[in-house]
């Protein structure tokens, strides 16, 4: 659903003034640690990524050529239908988002539902990348993840 829709919050039985407001199919969003700018993201041992100074003792920096997991929201149907009320989804997207890293893209081999709303994209770290903090953003049918969202690289 696409478009403008009228919205009425209802609070202790009461309803408040409705209002429009712009409805879309698919909103993507990177889940971010501490409501952001430092993406939720593990290593293939399930480590956090991050700063070390983020959790310490607990996140590590990603490394160039390195497979890790990217946990978002918000990129619609899968090719399995949402079953409604399980606490278990599953279901791929196709195509898969485009991922950039500092600007690079970072190959894509995984992009899937893994529980409800929550999309698992398994991402290669492009070996070009700088050592710090890099942007990182997803494409998806022509709607970017949030702005100022960040990755930690380093060699």
């Amino acid at each position: 659903m696409n478009g403008q829709v009228e919205v009425v919050v209802t609070s202790s039985g009461t309803a408040g003034t409705a209002f429009t407001a712009p409805a879309q199919s698919i909103s993507p969003s990177f889940f971010v640690f501490n409501g952001g700018p430092y993406v939720a993201a593990v290593h293939a041992d399930g480590t956090l990524i991050g700063p070390t100074s983020l959790y310490p003792g607990a996140t590590t920096p990603g490394k160039p050529g390195e497979t890790l997991m990217l946990y978002a929201n918000g990129f619609g149907a899968t090719n399995v239908p949402v079953t409604s009320g399980s606490p278990t989804q599953s279901g791929t997207l196709s195509p898969a988002p485009v991922i950039k890293i500092g600007g690079i893209a970072a190959p894509v081999s995984f992009a899937g539902l893994v529980g409800p709303g929550e999309f698992q994209f398994n991402v290669s770290v492009p070996v070009s990348i700088a050592d710090g903090d890099q942007p990182i953003v997803a494409t998806y049918n022509g709607l970017t993840t949030q702005p100022g969202t960040l990755f930690t690289v380093h060699h």
